[in-house]
């Protein structure tokens, strides 16, 4: 039996500040979802301290979770909420669409720091539009982030 592997160096390290990110939407108002169908997007970073762009240059971004089964694309709320007929989206920082469990295309490293862009939002399905359906309640929707270094 054989065992072979690499030992790289990291190219960044990510701050402990930002190993556990919380988006908080606050209070999203039934209405608005009717009329509106999404929130506004709220903004969050990624940091990524002391980057080598010798050892790789460019990094992408993965959002891992449940995709909501009728929004695939986008994060399905936790089975713990209350809230009903709701899924985030989650999007570039110029406001391109980033699937779930899909990465983000390449962004090139600086030597240093580096800060990644991203937005959130509450979208409403569209069939809880159509039928009327929300369910008002507290939700919440778990990630995880992958970086994935070239």
């Amino acid at each position: 039996m054989h065992f072979s592997g690499a030992l790289v160096a990291e190219p960044c390290k990510l701050p402990d500040a930002d190993t556990d990110i919380h988006l908080d939407f606050g209070t999203v108002i039934e209405k608005y979802l009717y009329q509106y169908q999404r929130t506004k997007s709220q903004p969050f970073s990624i940091h990524l301290n002391d980057c080598d762009p010798s050892l790789m240059n460019s990094v992408s971004v993965m959002f891992q979770g449940t995709a909501d089964t009728e929004l695939t694309q986008m994060l399905a709320l936790d089975t713990s909420s209350t809230a009903k007929g709701v899924a985030i989206g989650l999007e570039l920082k110029d406001g391109t669409p980033l699937a779930v469990n899909k990465s983000s295309p390449f962004t090139e490293l600086s030597q240093g720091n580096n800060t990644l862009d991203f937005n959130a939002y509450v979208q409403a399905q569209p069939t809880t539009i159509v039928n009327k359906t929300l369910v008002a309640g507290d939700f919440t929707a778990i990630s995880t982030f992958i970086l994935a270094y070239q």
